[in-house]
Formats: C-alpha cells, sequence, structure tokens
C-alpha cells in the first residue's frame, strides 16, 4: 500500500518531495504503533472504591490505570476491561496480556505458582460490619450463631460459607456489597464480612458511621496487588517500579484518604 502511495505521488511532477516525505511519515507512524503493546487491566469488581462510575473513568482501577499511561510514555497502553470473576479467569487462560490489580494471590493463585505477584499496592484485611448495638469483633460460632450475614455472589468468604453450611449462620445473597451495607442499615441484617477498604468507602458515601460499627479486628489479611503473567517479565519489572513509585506519590495518598480509606 506504501508502494502504490509512493509511486502515485511519483508520477506528479512536483510532487516528489511530498512523497518521500509522506512515506517517512507513514512509515514512522506505523512503526510506532507497532511497538505500542496493549496491555488490558482487567478487573473482576464492578463496584467501589475500584469502579466509581466507568463513564467518567472514576475509582482506584481508573487511578491505578492512568498513572501507568503516564509512566508508561507509550513503551505500553493501558485498558480498563471489567470482567466478571468467571469470564476473567478464562481471559487469563486465553491471554498474558491481562493485568489484574488489586487483588490476592489467596483468590486466585494460594502457591504463586501460576502467575508473577507484585509487590502489595495497598494492604487490606476481612473485617466485620455490624450494627452499633453488636459491634462484633468476632464470627466465632459462639458469637454469630443464630444471626443473619449476606454474601456478594460471586465473592464468597469460606470462613463465612463454612459456618453456614455448619447451620450456624443464615446468608442472604446480594448482587452487590453496597446492596449489602443498606440490608445492614434497614436491619434486614445483622452483620457482614468484606474488605476494609470498600466498607471504610461505603461507611462513609452512605454516612452510616453512627449506625455501623468496623471491626478493629480482622478475619483475614491480605495484600491487594497485581497479577501478571509469568510470561511477561519486562511488564512485570514495569509494573514494580511503578507500584513503588504510586504508592510515594501523594496524589495516591490524597486520593485514598478522599474515599475515606485509611491505609
Amino acid at each position: 500500500m506504501f508502494l502504490k502511495v509512493f509511486d502515485r505521488y511519483q508520477t506528479r511532477r512536483q510532487g516528489t518531495g511530498l512523497a518521500k516525505l509522506l512515506l517517512l511519515l507513514l512509515l514512522l507512524s506505523t512503526n510506532s504503533i507497532a511497538k505500542i503493546n496493549t496491555v488490558y487491566v482487567c478487573s473482576p469488581y464492578k463496584s467501589a472504591p475500584f469502579i466509581i462510575d466507568a463513564q467518567q473513568r472514576l475509582g482506584l482501577i481508573y487511578t491505578f490505570t492512568d498513572f501507568l499511561n503516564q509512566q508508561a510514555q507509550g513503551a505500553y497502553h493501558f485498558e480498563v476491561l471489567i470482567l466478571p470473576r468467571a469470564r476473567l479467569l478464562k481471559t487469563l487462560a486465553m491471554s498474558t496480556d491481562c493485568i489484574v490489580p488489586f487483588v490476592s494471590h489467596q483468590w486466585f493463585d494460594p502457591d504463586k505458582q501460576q502467575y508473577y505477584w507484585s509487590q502489595a499496592i495497598i494492604k487490606d484485611a476481612n473485617v466485620i460490619l455490624s450494627r452499633h448495638d453488636l459491634k462484633l469483633e468476632s464470627i466465632a460460632k459462639a458469637q454469630v450463631s443464630g444471626l443473619i450475614t449476606s454474601q456478594v455472589i460471586g465473592f464468597l468468604d469460606g470462613q463465612i460459607e463454612a459456618l453456614v453450611a455448619a447451620g450456624n449462620l443464615v446468608a442472604v445473597n446480594a448482587t452487590s456489597l453496597e446492596q449489602s451495607v443498606k440490608m445492614l442499615a434497614s436491619q434486614r441484617i445483622d452483620f457482614l464480612v468484606s474488605g476494609q477498604m470498600p466498607l471504610q468507602y461505603l461507611v462513609q458515601k452512605l454516612q452510616l458511621q453512627d449506625q455501623l460499627y468496623i471491626s478493629n479486628n480482622a478475619t483475614l489479611y491480605f495484600d491487594r496487588a497485581v497479577l501478571i503473567a509469568k510470561s511477561k517479565p519486562r511488564l512485570s519489572t514495569f509494573i514494580e517500579q511503578k507500584i513503588s513509585d504510586l504508592k510515594a506519590a501523594s496524589h495516591w495518598q490524597n486520593t485514598l484518604q478522599a474515599l475515606g480509606i485509611n491505609n
């Protein structure tokens, strides 16, 4: 195609110089595009604080992705993809051009054998959110027997599942964590267990500080890191370096603070 363009312009008496310039620009442009590696930032989350508004690109996923694009300077192009967990797992099995931020190896790769796992972007924990009259600090059988909890479909907690299976708890399904929190605020359930980060955000957003209690004790501690294909060592090195830069950046700390997240 480029040769045809060149020949067409070359036949014009006064167009030879322009033809050469056009050909050079086209070749340089094509070469530049080829060098840009598109990487998909895949998110199993579709709710806050990770995805607040997809249309407006608000949320930690977008903050992280925009930072990577700024730092990559054209070497990589990062695009956000929001995928249900089941589809995400299929995507990971078929493609190495996908990274997954803000997840724990405990959920995807317990032995850390299948994927490369970055340093923690942020440390988190599963905590208990309950009514102020309960102020639960434990989900031991003696503390929660006979109570009602809620779990988000696709994000089940192993300890809660065991208590439900043993008949100690009743669990109500929810389509989102925000729905679960609202159920708790309206006293349809007694407590729930989820990540401290999203719970802190939702309690602040819904202004429920006086109604709901976030436990001091955790049921599980974990790092929110980035899952990367092992076949992408250069990408892994880039991500590691940029996570360190991100955590040191004042705008990142300000973003967390604005979302009500203490870390």
